[in-house]
């Protein structure tokens, strides 16, 4: 029964394990070039979107969708349709990231109550202060919003079967 329900499902569960590996990739890019770099919001949200969507690429061509496309000419355009839906998403996400972890971070914080943690130990020292946890709430629940729409986009635009 477990081996029917995951043939009929194969590619959905494959994306949302490569999904999730492709948030890791997010979340570790984000935290370190914000945490460690000290990047300004935009610019480290970019950077992780770059490593997130050149590992989904990988990944989905190969062990999601199963593309057979071996052209050159096949496989740029493969690529550029799904650079170009992640792109897309891409704005959705950094417009999300810069109203509720820059531009309105303070009202969020507020509202969350974030200021009442104590930031000098366990999970929220990792985060460092109010408007840290508060940008990678937001990372969560915007890369959430982003999954959903990117396996649409490349169920549908991308990886179509011919």
């Amino acid at each position: 029964m477990l081996k029917k329900l995951y043939g009929k499902y194969e590619d959905i569960i494959l994306y949302i394990v490569f999904g999730v590996l492709t948030t890791v990739v997010s979340f570790v890019t984000q935290f370190l070039a914000s945490g460690f770099l000290g990047t300004p919001v935009l610019v480290s949200t970019c950077i992780s979107w770059i490593c997130a969507v050149t590992f989904a690429y990988v990944t989905n061509r190969k062990f999601v969708f199963k593309s057979e496309e071996k052209r050159k000419t096949g496989i740029a355009a493969e690529a550029a349709r799904f650079y170009g839906a992640r792109i897309a998403t891409g704005v959705l996400e950094v417009a999300i990231m810069y109203l509720c972890a820059d531009r309105f971070s303070s009202t969020f914080i507020n509202l969350m109550n974030l200021e009442s943690l104590d930031y000098t130990s366990g999970i929220p020292a990792a985060f460092k202060n109010a408007h840290g946890l508060n940008e990678m709430i937001f990372k969560l629940i915007t890369n959430v919003i982003i999954l959903v729409s990117n396996y649409i986009l490349s169920k549908l635009l991308v990886f179509r079967k011919k």
